[in-house]
């Protein structure tokens, strides 16, 4: 063979040797670059959407806001349309052990108290003599759960409206209707308010209220509208017929807050039952408690009498509910139908 040939074969063997191995390298790029993207779709497993989500630095979907939970206690009314000077019950039942239960009437805040039965909660709200007529929001609330909702309606009370009596006697002591209102309005009263704005979220009673006497004779009606030319004295409270000396008895359970003598109203004790509820005996010829005593139900406190603004003995008996005056004869009788 000759030289010539020799050289031109050793070139076309090296030719293809580079040939050979170029397509082998080629070869081996494809399978690699197929391994590195079917890696990179199991590591990732996600549409372009879920990328986005993922970059926004959202770990997780966004899931459906769950649905309000439905109250799982019930509560029932003694009534949902009162009049002036009523008392409304709330009672709840299916309470959890351990849970508290409140609520709201009309914006301001009330409290309930556990009775006998297990998971069975009262509430006492006073529709106030003088709370203009309407409609009012009243809600229940338990923790962790929706409010239940109701609207209780007030009507006007018919109350009956008589002359402001001045007797001889009372106007030997100083006694006008000027002067009566007067002192209403800017001290007795006032004294009386201040000691009624104080407010014990517990209950010190457990049971129903009783009458303060033995027997009852209403000579004076709650709400009763006195007047004289211009002067308006709204009587909120009971007059109970008894001569002097008549034993009073304490309406149920609670604390001593008040005992003093003042102008009109003479000579008063006033007893806190807790959840802003306060009993008033008004007009004693004798107290028989200190302020500062814990009292049970039918505990004597004190004597009927004719002092202050009065015309003849008898005791007044007031009801203050969470600040709302209600009847007292009422409340006593509602109170003892479905506080059982």
């Amino acid at each position: 063979m000759s030289l010539f040939i020799r050289k031109n074969l050793v070139k076309t063997l090296i030719f293809l040797f580079f040939l050979i191995l170029a397509g082998i390298i080629f070869f081996i790029f494809q399978l690699l670059f197929k391994n590195i993207q079917s890696e990179e779709e199991l590591y990732t497993g996600t549409t372009l959407e879920e990328d986005f989500v993922l970059e926004k630095g959202l770990n997780e979907a966004p899931t459906e806001s769950p649905e309000l939970k439905e109250p799982s206690f019930i509560v029932l009314f003694s009534a949902t349309e009162l009049q002036q000077g009523d008392t409304l019950i709330i009672m709840a039942e299916n309470i959890p052990e351990g849970e508290r239960i409140t609520g709201k009437f009309n914006g301001k805040s009330f409290d309930f108290f556990p009775v006998k039965s297990e998971g069975k909660w009262r509430a006492l709200l006073g529709i106030d003599a003088k709370k203009a007529p309407g409609e009012y929001s009243l809600s229940v609330f338990l923790f962790d759960e929706s409010e239940i909702k109701e609207t209780i309606t007030v009507k006007k009370s018919n109350f009956p409206v008589t002359k402001i009596v001045i007797t001889p006697e009372l106007e030997e002591k100083g006694f006008t209707a000027s002067n009566i209102a007067g002192n209403i309005a800017t001290k007795d009263g006032v004294i009386i308010y201040g000691v009624l704005e104080k407010y014990s979220s517990m209950a010190y009673f457990n049971q129903s209220f009783i009458y303060p006497f033995e027997e009852i004779i209403n000579v004076g009606a709650f709400g009763n509208i006195r007047k004289d030319g211009e002067i308006t004295i709204q009587h909120l409270g009971v007059d109970l017929d008894a001569v002097e000396g008549t034993s009073v008895y304490a309406i149920n359970n609670g604390r001593v807050v008040f005992v003093e003598e003042l102008t009109v109203f003479g000579n008063t004790i006033i007893i806190d039952h807790g959840l802003g509820i306060y009993s008033l005996y008004l007009h004693l010829s004798e107290f028989k408690v200190l302020e500062g005593e814990i009292l049970e139900r039918g505990e004597l406190i004190g004597l009927s009498g004719n002092t202050g603004w009065s015309v003849g003995p008898h005791l007044h008996l007031s009801i203050k509910v969470n600040g709302a005056s209600v009847d007292p004869l009422e409340f006593i009788r509602t109170v003892d139908e479905f506080l059982k």
